[in-house]
């Protein structure tokens, strides 16, 4: 038994990679905003609004782009071209330690300190990018809006905290084409070295201290020779 939570890291790292590369779509006109809920709400109108659409952009464009995040391949239906797939790969061990000293961190629900310790070891998360397409005008855009949404070495921000980011960099290349059925596929794998794949371990809560009182011995010349005394001193949080 342990006191350390389930971990959604890894959730935050596929949840941030994909919006990030969902934005640049929607930003070029290659992928309706799902976040218009007024256009799009979850409704049969609103799939009809969304099917519209894109059938709107494959018209002005020539194709619209479909992006895939992790998941099972049942849930994603039949996969069109040209479309980018996100692949979660693994994690294997980092280069880094934890610190193995506690760590104090206020916490405002009950006004106390809560104890922490960080993972003994940091981990790499291995990610990979597919990009199928039925043409090489439609592979040229896949890699060109990859690579500017995700460059082959960039800090990506978290989706739910943007204060903080995390680095990613490109490490391979290869392909798996079909030719039978002329699909072309570039696979481009990525790292993100020395994170973290569960939560500082939660040791304990202390209680803030709202007083403290010292004991002094003072030394002080009185009735002709020196001596001792004891004052008392409080110290107020």
């Amino acid at each position: 038994m342990s006191d350390i939570a389930i971990s959604t890291l890894q959730e935050n790292l596929e949840r941030s990679i994909f919006e990030t590369i969902r934005l640049e779509l929607v930003d070029k006109g290659y992928l309706p905003d799902i976040t218009d809920t007024v256009r799009y709400p979850q409704s049969s109108s609103g799939m009809a609004n969304w099917n519209s659409d894109l059938n709107t952009i494959k018209n002005d464009k020539g194709f619209y782009i479909e992006l895939y995040g992790t998941g099972i391949g049942e849930s994603k239906g039949i996969k069109s071209t040209p479309r980018i797939v996100i692949e979660s790969d693994n994690f294997l061990p980092g280069a880094l330690g934890g610190d193995p000293l506690k760590s104090f961190i206020w916490n405002t629900d009950n006004n106390n300190y809560d104890v922490y310790i960080t993972p003994p070891q940091s981990v790499d998360f291995y990610i990979n990018f597919r990009l199928v397409a039925n043409s090489i005008k439609q592979l040229r855009i896949l890699n060109s809006l990859l690579a500017i949404s995700i460059p082959r070495r960039a800090y990506i921000k978290f989706i739910y905290d943007s204060t903080k980011s995390f680095f990613i960099r490109y490490l391979n290349y290869y392909q798996e084409d079909q030719e039978s059925s002329g699909v072309l596929e570039h696979v481009y794998a990525y790292e993100i070295p020395d994170c973290w794949d569960r939560e500082d371990n939660n040791l304990e809560s202390i209680a803030s201290i709202n007083e403290l009182t010292l004991n002094i011995n003072l030394q002080k010349y009185m009735d002709g020779s020196w001596g001792y005394y004891t004052d008392e001193l409080k110290v107020n949080n």
